[in-house]
Order: C-alpha cells, then sequence, then structure tokens
C-alpha cells in the first residue's frame, strides 16, 4: 500500500475554559488517508471537526500526536510551505478570498500561495487568458467576470471561485469546511457537481466536513463519524452502498441519546 497522504497518529488537543476546566477538542485521533481517497467527516455540534481540520493545517498545535504530510510531520513544515501543500474552502464564501479584489486577482493570489515574490508579474494577458479557460466549462459565467470584485459575485460564484482557488496548485490535501452549507440547494448541488470534477481530474486526497448526508454517502470512500473529540466509528465504501441518509441521521441521533443518558445517570 502506498504511503498515506496525511496521516494522524494518536492526536490530542485540549482547550482551556476561563474557569480553569479543559475541554477535549480532539482526543487520541488516528486516521490515515491515501492519495486521492475523499474521506467525509460528519458529527454532531461540538464532535471535534473544525477542531480537526484547523489542527491538520497547523492553525492549532497539537498537544501531543503527530500528524505527517506526505511522510513529514506538519511541525518540520514552515507556514507558507502548509499553505501551498493544503487547500482549504470554508463555509462562508467570504472566507479565503479578497473581496474587494477581482476575481482574476483573487486567482493570481492562490497560484503565487507559498511564494513570496511575482503576484504583480503574474496579473497578465496570457494568464488572464488560462484563467478563463479554466472558469469555462463550470458554465457559471466566471469567464466573463474575471474583472469584478469578488465581493460583487452571488455566494455561489464566490464558492466556486474560492474551490477553485484552492485547487489551483493540485494540493496534497484539499479539506472542505462545509463548503455548501451557506448556499441554496440548487447551487450547492452545482458546487458540488464542480468539487467533484476537481477532485477526479486532479486526483485530489480530500477531507470533507458535511451536514449533507446525501453528499457524504454519494461522493466519499469513506465517512468518519466524529463524536465528543474521538472517532466514533468509520464507514467503508460497501458499507455506504447500503445506507441512506436516514441511517446516517439516526446513528448521530443515537450518539445524542446515549450522551444525554449518560449525563442522567
Amino acid at each position: 500500500m502506498a504511503q498515506p497522504s496525511i496521516e494522524l497518529k494518536n492526536v490530542t488537543k485540549q482547550f482551556k475554559r476561563q474557569t480553569g476546566e479543559k475541554v477535549v477538542g480532539l482526543n487520541h485521533i488516528n486516521l490515515a488517508i491515501q492519495p486521492g481517497e475523499v474521506i467525509g467527516v460528519i458529527g454532531t455540534n461540538g464532535a471535534g471537526k473544525s477542531t480537526l481540520m484547523n489542527c491538520l493545517t497547523g492553525h492549532l498545535p497539537i498537544d501531543s500526536g503527530e500528524i505527517l504530510l506526505g511522510g513529514t510531520s506538519i511541525k518540520k513544515l514552515k507556514t507558507k510551505e502548509i499553505a501551498k501543500r493544503i487547500g482549504r474552502v470554508f463555509q462562508d464564501p467570504r472566507m479565503g478570498t479578497a473581496p474587494r479584489m477581482t476575481v482574476f486577482e483573487n486567482l493570481m493570489l492562490a497560484q503565487k500561495r507559498g511564494q513570496s515574490r511575482g503576484f504583480k508579474f503574474s496579473l497578465n494577458r496570457e494568464n488572464y487568458q488560462e484563467m478563463m479557460q479554466k472558469l469555462a466549462p463550470f458554465k457559471l459565467d466566471l469567464e466573463n467576470r474575471l474583472d469584478v470584485p469578488m465581493e460583487n459575485l452571488s455566494g455561489g460564484q464566490r464558492q466556486a471561485i474560492a474551490l477553485i482557488m484552492a485547487t489551483l496548485q493540485q494540493p496534497q490535501l484539499l479539506l472542505l469546511d462545509e463548503h455548501t452549507a451557506a448556499l441554496d440547494p440548487r447551487t450547492a448541488k452545482q458546487v458540488m457537481a464542480m468539487t467533484q470534477y476537481m477532485i477526479e481530474t486532479y486526483q485530489l486526497t480530500t477531507l470533507m466536513i458535511t451536514h449533507h448526508l446525501q453528499d457524504a454517502i454519494t461522493y466519499c470512500d469513506r465517512v468518519v463519524v466524529m463524536h465528543k473529540g474521538t472517532i466514533h466509528m468509520v464507514y467503508q465504501k460497501e458499507e455506504l452502498k447500503q445506507l441512506t441518509p436516514v441511517d446516517l441521521y439516526r446513528t448521530l441521533e443515537n450518539l445524542v441519546i446515549e450522551e444525554m443518558d449518560s449525563e442522567v445517570e
């Protein structure tokens, strides 16, 4: 078996409340993601999903354990290097982009991510034409909006640009942080189809947090169920084929009921 694109070994992260009480964000997480694999992450609020992503990007230092990216500990990587190797799309379409800069300028910023020089020189006709060609297949009229400030786009258009920005450098790991949650159903479907196209075209190793349980079943090779900072269970591809969104919902609901029962006891 090939070396995992990303591997978490016994990763733990705790937070301290103002009262001094410790809260577990991640509790001895072990997970290996193979090259090109798409992993879905589901769980109720407070399960540790966002903490997991923030630790993967290095924004939250872990307390113990190890996170390996292509076999290299992220502790050994500089912030710019991590930014180059990991692409991320947030739930809020405004995050991860510069709202007052044009679509073209944002795309060139993403193209130069991890590099200290060359942004102004990248704003040339050749790159402009290249971006038009990249945007045209998505049929969102984005190829004709390269000179429009990001803040003037619709939520769906901004999220589409954010997705392209996150994948321009074909990162070692793509993080999708509930990236369709703020969109209407029709637009969310468009963005998910676009996401699948990008993942398959570039064979991107992907970790996707989602509340859309059908998307988890449809697009993922495995689905990780998180609860109270732990990986409660992992559904394999063959298991997912037998499941419905209702089945996954019941799994999450039962975890909440069990937690409430334990608190009563």
